[in-house]
């Protein structure tokens, strides 16, 4: 049940990144597909292997929300300059 519906959230998530034209929505749908991609890894495949899988790919998602933070703060004073 969980599968499912977190794969319905990566699909819907996937189609409004690919749909948006404002590039802050865009990096945050990016945000929201690699933790339901970590999450779905984690749910489907049951081994201890892909609990390492899923705790690497979790990791690399944090640091990638935390660039895709860091853009958007620039992105903010960009903006606060012009």
């Amino acid at each position: 049940m969980y599968v499912e519906i977190i794969g319905v959230i990566v699909i819907f998530v996937a189609l409004r990144a690919l749909i948006t034209r404002n590039r802050a929505e865009r990096l945050l749908y990016v945000n929201v597909i690699g933790f339901g991609v970590s999450a779905l890894i984690t749910l489907v495949i049951n081994t201890p292997f892909a609990l390492v899988v899923a705790a690497a790919f979790f990791i690399c998602s944090t640091i990638s929300a935390n660039a895709i933070a860091y853009t958007l703060k620039r992105l903010d004073d960009e903006i606060l300059l012009e």
